[in-house]
């Protein structure tokens, strides 16, 4: 059986606000894609990636909008991290930032990951689908590849341009829309989905959240419990990976944004038959059980995406679950059968 590529549904965030602004009807064109209306006020609801890039192409036709993907990338940025953002935002410099993040976004979305590196001068982030979309999912790739320039501005400051953006497929706009998002000129048909920026950013201070931003993380966090309220277990182990990313998914960090004392939130679990160090195992596993056996992600990311300090640390906690190595696991997984 084929594996389903779910995504969080903060990857709906301002759509809410932007599909009136067009003229359209949020609950309407949500369940005319089958999902609820309240979603994208509940932002850890996972959804198929499918579904999300059916309700893009949706929006575009129903809307006469051709480029509604970048438009709602226009309006996320560091809101997408959820919990995460105000983590990183409270210290550091973007090359610091750039890593956690692109650490939770391996976690949180199934459908494709992001590969950041420098190579002299340059900054590439280069995005990498896991699967083909069994429709098309051209305005998916550009809210994936607009949040993705959202994200850094946000981090870092409005200032920032690219060298240069890369598209795989044809415009879905004209070639100026997509010079007057980016900034800069935008090439199509080419060999990958990247965005080129210049390295010495990676150094960037990171910029301070106001007070709207930061109560748009509180909200969220508090959303994120309500979601699971009376079940302290399940709401322990959203909150571990919601900040496995940025290496604070301890028990202390986890307590306080629970805004419970560690040694009650021990005897708390401990009352619900677990403990954290078993959420956490269980929350580490299944997420790596996912991907050694849907996507082509490197064990080394996949490792420190869940919050090993290296990858002979994962690959003996995973033999003890498991019986053998990831990558043994893996291949055993691939094999026909």
């Amino acid at each position: 059986m084929k594996p389903v590529y779910e995504i969080r549904s903060g990857a709906l965030a301002g759509f809410n606000l932007l599909v009136p602004k067009l003229g359209g009807d949020p609950s309407a064109l949500l369940a005319r894609v089958g999902l609820p209306a309240d979603c994208v006020r509940r932002p850890d609801i996972l959804i198929p990636v499918a579904t999300l890039a059916e309700l893009l192409n949706l929006c575009a036709d129903e809307l006469q909008c051709s480029d509604f993907g970048l438009r709602l990338a226009n309006m996320q940025g560091v809101r997408m991290l959820g919990a995460l953002g105000k983590l990183l935002l409270q210290d550091g410099e973007l090359g610091e930032a750039l890593a956690a993040t692109h650490r939770y976004m391996v976690l949180h979305n199934q459908a494709d990951h992001w590969r950041v590196q420098v190579d002299g001068n340059e900054l590439s982030a280069l995005r990498i689908d896991h699967f083909e979309m069994p429709l098309a999912a051209e305005q998916y790739r550009e809210l994936a590849m607009g949040a993705g320039y959202r994200l850094i501005q946000d981090l870092a400051g409005e200032d920032i341009r690219p060298r240069r953006v890369t598209f795989r497929q044809g415009p879905l706009s004209s070639l100026q829309c997509y010079r007057d998002f980016f900034n800069c000129d935008v090439l199509f048909g080419q060999e990958r989905d990247c965005l080129v920026f210049d390295a010495v950013i990676m150094r960037r201070p990171l910029r301070t959240a106001g007070v709207k931003l930061n109560h748009y993380f509180e909200e969220f966090t508090r959303q994120l419990l309500r979601e699971h309220q009376g079940d302290i277990a399940q709401q322990v182990q959203t909150l571990i990976l919601q900040t496995l990313g940025a290496q604070q998914h301890g028990l202390v960090q986890i307590a306080e944004l629970i805004e419970m004392p560690p040694r009650t939130l021990q005897r708390r679990l401990r009352e619900a038959g677990t403990s954290f160090k078993q959420l956490l195992q269980d929350a580490r596993m299944e997420t790596a059980r996912w991907h050694l056996r849907a996507s082509s992600i490197d064990i080394n990311l996949l490792s420190a995406s869940l919050g090993y300090t290296d990858i002979s640390a994962f690959s003996k906690a995973f033999r003890v679950v498991h019986g053998c190595s990831p990558l043994q696991w893996r291949k055993g997984q691939r094999q026909p059968g």
